[in-house]
C-alpha cells in the first residue's frame, strides 16, 4: 500500500512531456512584431521605408535578435520585403496584389457577413445601429480618424457575430495587408459617405434575416472600394 502511494507521488512530480513554463510576459520577438505591425498598419511606417535593425532595437531597448525575428515574421505576412542588396523595407503592394487581396476579402467577408446575418439578435443589431449613428455624426463633423475607427468597429461587430474564429483570423490578415489603403479611402468624404450607405443597407438586410442579400451587399461594398482605389492608382495618385 505504502509502495503504491509512493509510486503515485513520484509520478505526480515527474515533468509532463510537452508542457513548458508559462512566461510572465510575451517574448521580446512577439512584442517587437506586434509593435512593428501596428506601426505599418497605422501608416506610421510608410511603404519603401527601410527597417534598420540597430535603430529599431535601440528604440525598443531590446537586442537585435528579437527584432530580426519580428521582421522575418512580417515578411511572411507580406508586410515587408527583402532588398536584393540586403535589409528590409515596408512593402508597397502592387496593383495586382491589391486586386487579388480585395477579391479574396470580398469572398471571405461576404461569407462572414452571411453567417452573421444568420446569428443576428437584438443585442448585436443594437450595437450595429449605435455604431452607425456614431459614424453619421463623425461624417457630419468630417472627423476622419473617428470614421476610420468606427468603420473598423462595424466590421468587427459583424465578423465576431459570424462566430467563426478561423475565418475571422483570415480576414484579419488580409485587412492588415492593405489597411493603409482602406484608411486612405475613408479620407475621401465621398467614399466615406458611400461606405456608410453600404453598411446601412447591410444592417437593414440583417434585420430582415436575408443572409443572401447581406453577402451580396458586402461583396459589392468591397469591390466598389477596390475599383475606386485602382482608379486612383492608375491616375497617378500617391498613397
Amino acid at each position: 500500500m505504502g509502495g503504491a502511494r509512493a509510486g503515485v507521488q513520484k509520478a505526480a512530480t515527474k515533468p509532463l512531456k510537452g508542457i513548458k513554463a508559462v512566461g510572465k510576459s510575451l517574448p521580446f520577438s512577439e512584442v517587437a512584431y506586434n509593435s512593428l505591425k501596428e506601426a505599418i498598419v497605422r501608416g506610421d511606417l510608410h511603404p519603401g521605408q527601410r527597417l534598420i535593425e540597430s535603430r529599431l532595437s535601440a528604440q525598443m531597448t531590446i537586442s537585435r535578435i528579437p527584432v530580426r525575428e519580428a521582421i522575418k515574421k512580417l515578411e511572411q505576412d507580406g508586410l515587408v520585403e527583402k532588398l536584393q542588396k540586403g535589409g528590409f523595407i515596408v512593402k508597397n503592394p502592387s496593383r495586382e496584389e491589391i486586386e487579388e487581396t480585395f477579391g479574396i476579402r470580398a469572398v471571405l467577408e461576404g461569407y462572414a457577413a452571411s453567417l452573421a446575418a444568420q446569428n443576428m439578435n437584438h443585442t448585436i443589431l443594437k450595437r450595429l445601429e449605435e455604431t452607425l449613428e456614431w459614424y453619421r455624426d463623425a461624417l457630419n463633423q468630417q472627423d476622419t480618424a473617428k470614421m476610420m475607427r468606427l468603420n473598423d468597429e462595424l466590421d468587427d461587430i459583424i465578423f465576431m457575430a459570424a462566430a467563426n474564429k478561423r475565418l475571422h483570423a483570415l480576414i484579419g490578415n488580409f485587412r492588415d495587408f492593405i489597411s493603409r489603403y482602406r484608411r486612405v479611402l475613408l479620407t475621401c468624404l465621398d467614399y466615406a459617405a458611400i461606405s456608410l450607405s453600404d453598411h446601412e443597407k447591410i444592417v437593414a438586410a440583417m434585420k430582415k434575416g436575408d443572409s443572401e442579400k447581406v453577402e451580396q451587399l458586402m461583396r459589392r461594398h468591397l469591390i466598389r472600394g477596390k475599383e475606386i482605389l485602382i482608379k486612383d492608382m492608375d491616375g497617378g495618385k500617391e498613397f
